[in-house]
């Protein structure tokens, strides 16, 4: 069995009409589920500069960091994989660059209204968008 850890990211990107951006994943664990952009921390790196990172790799878009949502751990097996990971999740908003999925990691991606979000979502990423809700407010 296959084992990941370490720091992770995941962003949160609002849209108009009370939208955010998914990405359905093509890597397992969690393959051809719906996510937050994000991905594990580079050596070397931040973790603010991995969000930005990430997010350019796998959607196009260059993003400014808003705010910290919140800090997680995922631990679990899914897909013969065993996991243990420990995201920061941020707020970032597009500031330039064009939407276009990265072929890789990535076989779609999508807006969707808050009120309609498809469930579940991969790892602890229904969590942190309820605490992106409080937030909000």
């Amino acid at each position: 069995m296959k084992r990941y850890t370490g720091k992770t990211s995941t962003a949160i990107i609002p849209y108009y009409e009370n939208k955010i951006l998914l990405i359905k994943r093509n890597t397992k664990p969690f393959k051809g589920y719906w996510a937050l952009p994000g991905g594990r921390m580079d050596p070397g790196e931040t973790i603010e500069q991995t969000i930005v990172r990430e997010v350019k790799e796998e959607t196009g878009l260059d993003v400014a960091i808003m705010r910290k949502i919140g800090e997680y751990v995922e631990k679990g097996v899914k897909d013969e994989v065993e996991y243990e990971y420990y995201p920061t999740c941020f707020l970032v908003k597009p500031v330039a660059g064009e939407l276009k999925k990265q072929d890789s990691e990535i076989l779609e991606i999508k807006l969707f209204s808050l009120n309609e979000l498809p469930a579940p979502l991969a790892f602890e990423h229904d969590q942190m968008v309820r605490d992106y809700l409080k937030v909000r407010k």
